[in-house]
């Protein structure tokens, strides 16, 4: 989200899922009891919306009547900014959360995580007041992945750092429309600061120097993920070490870099094949879009990945 704060009063599901999809990503708002005879129907739907960017991070805070929040895989696109959504949880009725097999309710005073990368659902009670932050991974750092293995899980707020953001995202909530211009800034700083203390269990100042490095060569890798050319000897080379060092990094962290790059690669091929924004292009074109331009091999690797061939991806979305 970049811009202005945005208010919306008195929304209609339509209107929630426009501002949702505008702050975060595309996703689809539906009020599950629509047309059931009790309950709220789509015609006696009403939220609040109130949302501004906090540094580099986008802050909303939705209140309002209940509803269903899902991210499918349909509605994931390669250029969609991959970001993690933190919820924080004040409704009188537990919510109910669901993604890549973990699911969990939410109670007033839990926290949240959904992966914007991977289809998830929320659904909310009636009298619902949720506090969203969306965050792009890179923020995070290294700790982007581990916070992102949360999703769906609930975190109760009460103690400790969980519950110093807890206070802080209230306090947001209240004063959105008073961030201008450096507080904005050192209020975003602030907010990654206390993310990672309530997500992760690292102490400051104990990060070690090669995971740092690791770090710095996947971001490096991610930005030149297009480049056909990019290998482990022109990466090494781009940071002063050698193949080897390279290769005993990735190692440690888990993973061969070329086997990290090739999945990082497919990953985004396979969004690109399901979305229809790239119909137009063919399979190979979508892979040289990623730097893999011999597509023989492709499908295969897609299958071993993905559990889809190319053409399997693409008929699925149909």
């Amino acid at each position: 989200m970049s811009g202005g704060a945005l208010h919306v009063h008195q929304a209609t599901v339509g209107e929630l899922q426009t501002a949702a999809s505008t702050v975060l990503a595309p996703l689809a708002v539906t009020a599950p009891r629509a047309g059931a005879g009790t309950g709220v129907g789509a015609g006696e739907f009403r939220a609040d919306i109130d949302a501004a960017a906090v540094g580099r991070a986008a802050v909303a805070r939705i209140r309002g009547s209940g509803h269903l929040v899902q991210r499918s895989a349909r509605a994931i696109s390669s250029t969609d900014p991959e970001l993690l959504k933190i919820t924080l949880h004040g409704s009188p009725e537990p919510a109910a959360a669901d993604q890549g097999g973990n699911q969990s309710r939410a109670h007033s005073g839990d926290f949240v995580v959904f992966d914007m990368t991977r289809p998830y659902r929320l659904a909310v009670a009636d009298g619902c007041d949720v506090m969203a932050v969306g965050i792009s991974r890179t923020e995070l750092g290294r700790h982007a992945d581990s916070v992102a293995a949360r999703a769906a899980r609930r975190l109760p707020a009460d103690t400790g750092a969980q519950a110093v953001l807890a206070m802080f995202l209230q306090g947001l909530g209240r004063h959105l429309d008073e961030l201008a211009g450096p507080a904005q800034t050192h209020a975003g700083d602030a907010l990654v600061s206390l993310l990672l203390a309530a997500f992760t269990e690292t102490e400051p100042g104990r990060t070690d120097t090669a995971t740092e490095l690791v770090d710095r060569i996947r971001v490096y890798a991610l930005a030149n993920i297009s480049d056909p050319s990019l290998c482990v000897d022109s990466v090494a080379a781009a940071h002063g070490i050698s193949a080897r060092q390279l290769h005993r990094l990735f190692h440690r962290a888990g993973a061969p870099f070329a086997a990290w790059l090739r999945g990082e690669r497919l990953a985004r091929i396979r969004r690109d094949l399901l979305d229809p924004a790239h119909d137009g292009r063919t399979t190979a074109a979508v892979a040289a879009r990623w730097g893999l331009h011999d597509p023989r091999h492709l499908s295969r690797a897609l299958k071993s990945q993905c559990g889809r061939t190319a053409r399997e991806l693409r008929l699925e979305r149909r």
